[in-house]
């Protein structure tokens, strides 16, 4: 039977344990009781042990509780005593790590995103390079809090200065809008998406770059340029003979191996292209001799078909191919960067020529392994110039078959 003893104190008292020990003595087990709307109520407040409780700190406690039940305000028990405590921690705890949060840097969410990048994307590499290079001088040391669509609108500017690519420039900007919309899985970001927000201040801001700026090679050009390269570098020349002729990427290049390609049936199989889907290249009968002449006796199927000197994947185009265009001239006079020739123009010119000789933007949109027909539209200005040109010959034929009409006689 637990027997309760009193303290010189009203309202509080104690008991012993049978097994536990405070300076040399039983400890002790304090409670206090009062009673609130006509009942008699009892709270434990805990051991000697729990922190400093004694018979003077109970008192005081339940003179606080007396207190409030008297006046109608505060708390009116142990528990929502100890409700009102946990409520302050808390708080306190959520300003702390707000306060925290508003002082982590943009760095600290690209390392997280980057980290879960790896495990989840087959272009992880890329967001690593394009966060390094283009994102991180820009962004990462300010504050996550701080980056509005201002900073963002900056960092396009900024991209935009330095001459980079219009889709370099998209590329960038969607990556920072993928970074904040998962901030809040790591309790990084809670508001709204900056990039977001500066995409509905500027319309166009994340929209595919005009079609006239797509900048491709003439025939006479391209005749000059696959001249002068192979006088330069052989391997270079083969990498821009095929681009030029299967619209192959740069990237896509780089990963070729010769398990990809079937010389027999002219067909390269590319396994991890941009959109994710395998897809096929058909070869024309130039590039799989090209192909041909290459291929080494003796080959394993998962090696590389064009390496560096050290017979390694090759990560960069040689810089030849931009001295060989400002040899040539090919830019000479042309200030934005963006109607420059540079080594990827000659997939574009792959797919304006077949523009130009009528081939349909649909079956372009396969060739080019474009996951959506508004990037094949690009190229669809190219279109009327070529059936104007197939009207005027229409024009020109039946001009000669009404000579021929009338110098029979036809003529009524």
């Amino acid at each position: 039977m637990t027997i309760w003893k009193k303290t010189k104190h009203p309202g509080v008292r104690y008991k012993e344990s049978r097994t536990r020990r405070y300076k040399g003595r039983p400890e002790r087990y304090y409670s206090v009781r009062y009673r609130r709307h006509g009942k008699s109520i009892e709270e434990g407040l805990g051991w000697e042990t729990d922190g400093g409780i004694n018979p003077n700190y109970c008192a005081r406690l339940r003179g606080e509780i007396v207190s409030n039940i008297r006046a109608g305000r505060g708390h009116q028990s142990l528990k929502d005593r100890r409700d009102e405590e946990e409520a302050i921690r808390q708080t306190k705890q959520r300003e702390k790590q707000a306060w925290k949060r508003d002082k982590t840097s943009f760095d600290v969410l690209a390392q997280h995103y980057l980290d879960w990048s790896r495990n989840n994307k087959k272009s992880w590499k890329g967001d690593e390079t394009r966060y390094r290079l283009h994102i991180k001088p820009s962004l990462g040391a300010m504050p996550i809090k701080e980056i509005t669509s201002w900073p963002i609108e900056r960092l396009k500017q900024d991209l935009k200065a330095k001459g980079k690519a219009p889709q370099t420039v998209l590329h960038c900007l969607a990556l920072v809008r993928a970074m904040f919309y998962k901030a809040p899985l790591w309790n990084l970001h809670q508001g709204l998406n900056p990039v977001r927000e500066a995409t509905k201040e500027h319309k166009k801001f994340l929209t595919i770059p005009d079609a006239s700026r797509l900048e491709f090679f003439s025939h006479q050009q391209v005749n000059i340029l696959l001249k002068e390269l192979k006088t330069r570098n052989l391997k270079l020349h083969d990498m821009a003979f095929l681009s030029l002729y299967t619209g192959m990427r740069i990237g896509e290049i780089f990963k070729l191996q010769w398990a990809d390609i079937n010389l027999e049936h002219g067909i390269i199989t590319i396994l991890d292209p941009k959109n994710n889907e395998t897809a096929r290249v058909f070869l024309t009968p130039q590039v799989r001799n090209m192909l041909q002449k290459q291929r080494p006796d003796r080959v394993k199927s998962h090696s590389f078909v064009f390496t560096d000197s050290q017979g390694r994947k090759l990560k960069e185009i040689s810089n030849t191919f931009d001295r060989t265009i400002q040899k040539l001239k090919f830019n000479e006079g042309v200030v934005d960067r963006r109607k420059k020739l540079v080594f990827h123009s000659l997939r574009h010119t792959f797919a304006s020529w077949l523009a130009l000789q009528g081939t349909s933007i649909f079956e372009i949109k396969d060739l080019m392994r474009h996951k959506r027909i508004e990037m094949t539209m690009r190229y669809a200005h190219l279109l009327p110039d070529h059936k104007r040109q197939a009207v005027l010959k229409l024009a020109r034929n039946q001009g000669r078959e009404v000579v021929k009409f009338e110098k029979k006689g036809g003529r009524k």
